[in-house]
């Protein structure tokens, strides 16, 4: 039992991106819909609206994949 307790311990930031990654992946790539959001209804151009949208795509595309990366990772590497 103390080795499984310490294994968790060991590496947190891993079973945190196990635990909640798809919700990590989700936030992050709203952040820059958000600022361009923002941005445009500041009176900016609707450029700004449309970059944060395709930013926030590739953001995601980009994190879920990391998420899926540290599962195989931990699936594959760390004991159990």
């Amino acid at each position: 039992m103390d080795d499984l307790q310490s294994d968790n311990q060991t590496y947190p930031a891993l079973n945190f991106l196990v635990r909640h990654g798809d919700w990590v992946a989700i936030v992050v790539a709203m952040v820059p819909v958000v600022v361009g959001g923002l941005a445009w209804s500041m009176g900016l151009s609707f450029i700004f609206g449309i970059s944060g949208l395709a930013a926030g795509a590739f953001l995601y595309l980009m994190m879920r994949s990391f998420v899926e990366l540290v599962r195989v990772i931990v699936d594959m590497l760390l004991p159990k």
